[in-house]
């Protein structure tokens, strides 16, 4: 989607350039004779170029909405998000204004084309930033192994400073700790520096195919203007006043204000919090300078005060660390959410697909097995190829839950539930269409509803989660769902093992079950049994943490 963008971006640039040479061509033909042949053969190229490029966007709308159509049943986030790009597009008139800038290149009016071509290439990198927030998934992963690598650097600075802190306290020579400490005040400025370009560097890739800043822009070609401008003399103060100008301490002052900053200076938002620092990196300066004064306590030899500048760079090190703690927290939260909708859309999509192949299988089950024809066998065979497109989703779903990792119960539930399906394959491809089929399909159903249920319930805590402050002590690593959704889901599949036995004793006696089938399926039981018991044992002892 993005690349459709992109080209049309160099369209328009390039239409652009076409406008800016004809103009000084125009201007220096005195012939109006050789003028108009001139401009004519230029305005019907650049109408034509016009033309093709309005034409691609009209194709492009039309593709973001099939895929939305597309993704609506499996990935309702990008579906919406797709959606909501068209919607823009509307609102914004960019068909509308492609059209203009035909008519004006062929009525002649090249200076009001370029003008409003500026406009135009305006609006498209506002929908481009937009589309290209889909890629929030790889952006999230990219910003947490970026500022986990921060707390790691952190964690060792705050050793480090402890360590040099006791020696000082407990009356190690001072000279030699005054060389250490300014190693490490460089090392804090390191890496304050180094946060501050590689959080830059990330903007500048996010916004890099609208060209960051690009929409402001337009006032360059004019900038002999600036000098005049009457902002400009306001501006003139603002680099005196600092601390105002970027508002760095404000959401760093208080616990919860720094963490509603936080996500924004990550990049959370998409689009205008961008600018803002990472709030970490303030703090880190503050520790470097606090390490600098207490060198220089130290090459004094006052002990005393270069142990109370070491008890304030510590402080400015632990807000830090709590800083990066908390924009991880955010960044896990956002994921979960994400992962959450995905999986649900997911399974409320396999729940359509088996309803449907249920009520199918118990429909053929009803023909006696004497009366079916080669036309039952054909429709059991596709009934079996329906439930093996359930299982591609199952694994989809699966791989989800994997990739999370922080989940057992509701991995196990999936993989229990994907066997049912591999099961009810084979024996619709039999045309084993009997009770035990349409039992395991029951169950199937039941498994899906459960877990959609489950999934809802985790979405709307996690919503109401967010309205309130995290407490005190909160994991800084939240879990896909909590340890009594995980407990509901156990409980769940040994219900469902349960049912199950009941269900397959009382097929004991019945004339549609073989002998062979149902020990098998007791084979099957007892082995499920087994692997609730590992995944109970694991849950208790925290191996998803």
């Amino acid at each position: 989607m993005a690349i459709s963008f992109r080209r049309l971006m160099i369209g328009l640039a390039a239409t652009a350039a076409l406008f800016a040479a004809v103009r000084p061509m125009a201007a220096q033909e005195p012939g109006p004779a050789k003028k108009d042949k001139k401009e004519a053969r230029s305005e019907d190229k650049l109408a034509e170029e016009q033309r093709k490029i309005a034409a691609s966007f009209t194709h492009l709308e039309d593709a973001l909405l099939r895929m939305a159509e597309m993704s609506s049943g499996t990935d309702p986030r990008r579906a919406a998000l797709l959606r909501k790009v068209v919607a823009q597009s509307k609102e914004r008139l960019v068909g509308v204004q492609f059209e203009q800038m035909v008519r004006l290149i062929e009525t002649d009016r090249l200076s009001r084309a370029i003008d409003n071509n500026k406009d135009l290439d305006k609006d498209l990198r506002a929908l481009l930033e937009l589309l290209q927030s889909e890629n929030r998934a790889r952006q999230l992963a990219e910003q947490k192994k970026r500022i986990q690598q921060y707390l790691r650097d952190v964690k060792r600075i705050i050793r480090q400073q402890l360590s040099l802190q006791g020696r000082t306290a407990g009356g190690a020579d001072m000279k030699p700790l005054s060389g250490e400490q300014g190693s490490l005040a460089k090392k804090t400025g390191e890496l304050a520096d180094e946060i501050k370009k590689r959080e830059e560097n990330s903007q500048n890739n996010e916004k890099k195919p609208g060209e960051e800043k690009k929409p402001g822009d337009e006032k360059k070609p004019g900038e002999e203007k600036k000098p005049g401008d009457e902002k400009k003399p306001g501006d003139e103060k603002k680099p005196g006043e600092e601390k105002k100008l970027g508002d760095e301490k404000k959401p760093n002052e208080g616990g919860q204000q720094g963490s509603q900053g936080q996500g924004q200076g990550q990049g959370q938002g998409q689009g205008e919090g961008q600018s803002q620092p990472n709030p970490a990196r303030e703090r880190l300066d503050q520790a470097k300078k606090k390490m600098q004064e207490a060198q220089k306590k130290l090459e004094q030899a006052k002990r005393d005060g270069a142990v109370k500048k070491q008890e304030e760079a510590l402080a400015e090190l632990r807000k830090a660390q709590a800083e990066l703690e908390e924009i991880l927290r955010q960044l896990r939260e956002e994921e979960i959410a994400r992962t959450l909708a995905m999986l649900e859309a997911r399974f409320k999509k396999m729940l359509s697909m088996q309803q449907a192949v249920y009520k199918r299988t118990v429909r053929l089950g009803k023909v006696p097995k004497d009366q079916r024809s080669h036309s039952h066998e054909i429709e059991s065979g596709r009934l079996s190829n329906a439930e093996s497109l359930i299982v591609i989703e199952a694994d989809k779903a699966l791989a989800l839950l994997r990739e999370d990792g922080s989940a057992i119960a509701f991995p196990e539930a999936v993989l229990q539930m994907r066997k049912d399906m591999q099961q009810v394959v084979l024996r619709l491809a039999q045309v084993k269409v009997d009770q035990i089929t349409q039992a395991i399909e029951q169950d199937i159903i039941a498994a899906l509803q459960e877990m959609i249920e489950a999934l809802q319930k985790a979405m709307k805590d996690q919503e109401q989660r967010k309205s309130k402050p995290p407490p005190q002590g909160q994991p800084q690593d939240p879990v896909l769902v909590d340890m009594l959704a995980e407990l509901k889901m156990i409980r769940a599949l040994q219900m469902r093992i349960n049912r199950r036995t009941a269900r397959y004793s009382k097929l004991l006696d019945s004339p549609q079950a073989t002998q062979g089938d149902l020990l098998d399926a007791l084979e099957r039981l007892a082995e499920r049994e087994s692997r609730i018991y590992r995944i109970t044992r694991d849950l208790e002892m925290e191996k998803n943490k």
